[in-house]
């Protein structure tokens, strides 16, 4: 048993699947900062992340907040549409897309993040925690 558990990690080390993996991983990282265009504004008592996601259902996106780091994520499926026994597909770009975003962000009330998805852009806003100072007054 141990010899088949030996082999099989050994399989797994192969380059070509370390190479696969890693160029898996730098194509989802590189679609997600060309795809999810995104823009992080601080205002005095929030932030705003605005994220471009067009053509995704509202339903396929996820917005999770957890240990400071908002995450955004989006999958989008193109189903195989029903085709004739005459027809091949030629050439294809349009395949299933999962895009992730993740930001640090500190200092957030997490049970007042609101999130909207309105036309391709996706806005949530994170309200700030006040500061224990923000109450103190200055003596004159």
């Amino acid at each position: 048993m141990r010899q088949y558990d030996l082999e099989r990690q050994i399989r797994n080390l192969l380059p070509v699947k370390i190479l696969k993996r890693a160029h898996d991983e730098v194509e989802n990282a590189l679609n997600a900062r060309l795809v999810m265009r995104t823009d992080v504004v601080a205002h005095d008592d929030d932030y705003t992340v605005t994220a471009e996601l067009p053509g995704f259902d509202k339903d396929a996106i996820t917005v999770k907040y957890h240990d400071n780091v908002l995450t955004i994520s989006a999958n989008q499926s193109h189903e195989e549409a029903a085709r004739n026994d005459d027809e091949r597909i030629v050439h294809r770009e349009r395949t299933a897309n999962t895009l992730t975003r993740q930001f640090r962000i500190q200092g957030i009330i997490k049970d007042q993040i609101q999130a909207h998805y309105q036309d391709g852009l996706l806005t949530v806003t994170l309200p700030k925690k006040v500061s224990d100072d923000a109450g103190r007054i200055e003596i004159q």
